[in-house]
């Protein structure tokens, strides 16, 4: 009987670890509290490996499961050539994974030169077998050492965008916008005044880094759908 109870905990203790092992991030806890907020953003990469045993099992899905910001700081994450900015809580995004392959999960803030701290953690799970689940911590914090820098308020709309997006920032004077693909090659250029909309129509799908160029450079990662 004791080998037998011995047997079943065995065996129960090897399903647990296959539940948890089917999908896996190489670091599940990213942590950096040197950022320095003069740079306009801050990322870190974590990989997601698919060891499933069912060739079928492929899809998978991830959510921002909590997260803790400046409200000035703009939280992306990127998967493949997908990014999502600023996700919603528990809002799901699906992409698809080959057994044996790997995933770059690519977890960061625009930090708009705001002193903080900010955490994330990023859920990620099977479709075809929910259970089948890991997660990544990112934690960050920027150093408490720079002077205070004024900045433009620099946002745009919408994004995820089809053809047509609105920019805006803090004063009246004219920027130039430049887009880049992230290759690094730039595909856009124009010069615009706050509040006037650009024609992103001829872009192919895909993530493009948009930059406004000043007295300071920002950059912003837009989609496009």
């Amino acid at each position: 009987m004791k080998f037998k109870n011995l047997s079943i905990l065995f065996l129960f203790l090897s399903l647990h670890s296959v539940v948890y092992a089917q999908i896996v991030f190489d670091i599940d806890s990213l942590k950096n509290n040197t950022v320095d907020r003069t740079k306009y953003d801050f990322t870190m990469n974590s990989y997601l490996t698919n060891n499933a045993t069912n060739p079928d099992d492929t899809i998978f899905e991830w959510k921002v499961v909590n997260v803790n910001q400046p409200n000035d700081w703009e939280l992306t994450i990127c998967t493949y050539n997908i990014c999502i900015a600023a996700p919603v809580i528990n809002e799901t995004y699906n992409f698809s994974l080959k057994v044996g392959e790997k995933e770059q999960f690519k977890i960061g803030w625009s930090l708009f030169e705001t002193a903080g701290t900010g955490s994330v953690t990023v859920s990620v799970n099977s479709k075809r077998y929910p259970a089948f689940k890991d997660t990544v911590t990112m934690q960050i914090a920027t150093l408490a050492s720079f002077n205070n820098i004024s900045k433009p308020a620099f946002y745009v709309y919408p994004n995820p965008v089809q053809d047509k997006m609105t920019i805006h920032f803090s004063n009246t004077n004219f920027k130039i916008i430049e887009i880049y693909d992230l290759l690094g090659n730039k595909i856009f250029t124009q010069q615009i005044y706050s509040g006037e909309s650009i024609n992103l129509s001829n872009l192919n799908k895909g993530a493009y880094i948009l930059r406004l160029q000043g007295l300071l450079s920002y950059s912003k990662v837009i989609q496009k759908n």
